[in-house]
């Protein structure tokens, strides 16, 4: 079938068109109108999906169905190379990256010199800054408006805030007439008025030294769970959603945390913002979160958002057994540095 993917990552696929294949042989023929250039998915039943982009009004793509990889052929449309080629560079430059990270976790709880973990730092610093300057790269040598859209979304997974907003006024004035551009900086701009009227900014402590609220919700299995019943421990309480894809990226770093950490009095609640509990249930499962999992479904309707008043994901608070909050947004080598100096 070929589906629309919307230009928010939270939205469901549109499906434009469907065929039926018989046999691993063939070829068939789907068809959709965009009203600009967007990216598009060929999915097979039970395999794997295939991202196209509309630069032209045909596109032609080659898939080995006996194989059912991840591997396709790409014909008339240079966006789609183009796009083929920046997922394939970033994936190798991110592992780069995630490598750094593990070595340093494992120097960290090996108890490795300080030699080490300092050479293992700069190469983390060295490999982020190699990712952001290839993404940057990308972005301004692209003709493409939807390439440049996808790549400014994997973007914010390492760009602070002003590299981001520097990358999309740039991509803006390429591309001013292109709708989801247009919506992606309403979108934006919104997010940080949102954040100026609650008088608070991500890492602005607003939490630390208040008592958490408490709140109840569903688990997994439909029992409910409140925050007070955490009291006693030290307990990270962490905002994520199955489609938040900077939630996702950070999830090994707090799997990690709490597997090195659960035997000190220490756990972690999951509060999801998700709308589908199946997605939900599955994003647990795939990122292997071992800890407490609630949610309401509601997404950015969740009483969490109201009681918290966060306005981006992930976000997070670490609680005393006392109920205090003693920190909050903490992230990769903080969230470790900050258990360690607090956990008994």
């Amino acid at each position: 079938m070929l589906e629309e993917i919307p230009s928010g990552g939270d939205v469901r696929p549109v499906m434009l068109d469907s065929a039926d294949l018989k046999g691993n042989s063939g070829s068939i023929k789907l068809t959709g109108n965009g009203k600009e250039e967007t990216i598009y998915q060929v999915v097979i039943e039970n395999g794997p999906s295939y991202l196209v982009i509309n630069d032209a009004s045909s596109v032609n793509i080659e898939i080995d169905l006996a194989k059912r990889d991840n591997e396709y052929k790409v014909s008339g449309s240079a966006a789609t190379s183009e796009l083929k080629g920046f997922i394939q560079k970033y994936v190798d430059r991110s592992d780069v990256v995630n490598k750094v990270f593990a070595e340093i976790d494992s120097i960290k709880q090996l108890g490795g010199t300080d030699s080490s973990l300092i050479d293992a730092t700069n190469r983390k610093n060295q490999s982020i800054a190699a990712l952001n300057d290839f993404i940057t790269t990308s972005i301004n040598g692209s003709k493409s408006a939807a390439v440049s859209l996808f790549a400014l979304g994997m973007s914010s997974r390492s760009f602070q805030k002003n590299e981001f907003e520097i990358m999309l006024g740039k991509v803006l004035e390429k591309f001013p007439n292109h709708q989801a551009l247009g919506q992606l900086k309403k979108m934006y701009d919104q997010q940080q008025a949102q954040q100026s009227d609650l008088g608070r900014r991500p890492g602005s402590d607003a939490w630390v030294g208040k008592q958490v609220p408490d709140m109840t919700m569903p688990d997994m299995n439909g029992k409910p769970v409140s925050i007070s019943s955490f009291r006693g421990k030290f307990v990270l309480i962490d905002f994520w959603a199955s489609w938040c894809g900077p939630c996702r990226a950070e999830n090994p770093a707090v799997v990690t945390a709490y597997n090195q950490f659960k035997d000190r009095n220490f756990t972690i609640l999951g509060v999801s913002l998700d709308k589908e509990k199946s997605e939900w249930l599955k994003a647990v499962g795939d990122d292997k979160l071992m800890w407490t999992q609630i949610s309401d479904l509601a997404y950015w309707q969740s009483k969490s958002v109201e009681i918290f008043k966060f306005d981006g994901i992930p976000f997070n608070l670490l609680v005393d057994p006392q109920g205090k909050v003693i920190a909050e947004s903490l992230r990769g080598e903080a969230l470790q540095a900050k258990l360690k100096e607090v956990l008994p």
